[in-house]
């Protein structure tokens, strides 16, 4: 398991029971107490936890934004989804990475790409990628969205309208039959219209959670999208009607 992905598990782990103890996190991991110390000591670096003798509590009145509550849901599919999501991928493309947590791993394996440019309005994403010298990375403007470190606004849009994509990974709040691709901000909204207008392919990438919802503001019909990857346990009367309007790919 690679250092990263275990340091997110113990984040779910401590997040939803509040503290840990090292010999709990070495019987889980399969590692020594040295290697969950470095661990512990990282996310006390980062301000998530406290650490004492046995273990680490998490930190007391932190806030956790709504980006680091969906980091916790329905991780395993997401992870899933970047790695066939990635499989798109090949040398040369420039891809546009939206703001989302499926679209941050999808980031965390691109990590082992060169020769590609990577387009993103996430900080989170841009963050990611940032020291890896193989990949050109470009970030647009905007107004910052604090709640998951997107950006948006006029400036957001006139950015993304320069950029010729030959992939965009979209996310989105909801996907229904009625209203297609949601989500809960207009200015949300206009930045992915902007997306996909610039996009040669547009491929969406949702967890089971966003199936049969609508959000506040359609985006995006399904004329529009070339694919939908997901995984999970899904409505299967929404994924077979969807499948007369789009290709669908449940891993």
């Amino acid at each position: 398991m690679l250092v990263s992905t275990r340091r997110d598990k113990i984040k779910e782990i401590i997040l939803k029971k509040k503290a840990v103890k090292v010999s709990e996190l070495c019987e889980i991991f399969k590692v020594s107490d040295e290697t969950i110390r470095r661990d512990l000591e990282e996310l006390e670096r980062q301000g998530l936890v406290e650490r004492n003798y046995g273990g680490a509590v998490l930190k007391e009145n932190i806030i956790i934004p709504p980006l680091v509550k969906r980091f916790k849901e329905h991780t395993e599919e997401k992870q899933k989804i970047a790695a066939k999501a990635l499989e798109e991928v090949k040398e040369g493309d420039v891809i546009f990475l939206d703001a989302g947590s499926t679209t941050y791993h999808i980031a965390r394996l691109l990590k082992n790409f060169k020769n590609i440019t990577v387009v993103t309005n996430a900080l989170n994403v841009a963050t990611e990628l940032a020291n890896n010298p193989n990949i050109n990375l470009f970030i647009t403007g905007g107004k910052l969205k604090t709640d998951n470190h997107s950006m948006v606004g006029f400036e957001t849009v006139n950015c993304i309208g320069k950029y010729n994509i030959d992939i965009l990974f979209l996310g989105t709040g909801g996907i229904s039959l009625e209203k297609g691709l949601t989500t809960s901000d207009i200015f949300e909204a206009e930045a992915k219209k902007a997306m996909i207008k610039s996009a040669r392919r547009v491929i969406v990438v949702a967890d089971s959670s966003k199936f049969g919802k609508v959000a506040m503001v359609s985006f995006c019909t399904f004329d529009n999208v070339e694919k939908i990857i997901t995984s999970g346990e899904q409505n299967k009367e929404i994924i077979e009607e969807l499948k007369n309007y789009v290709e669908i790919e449940v891993v």
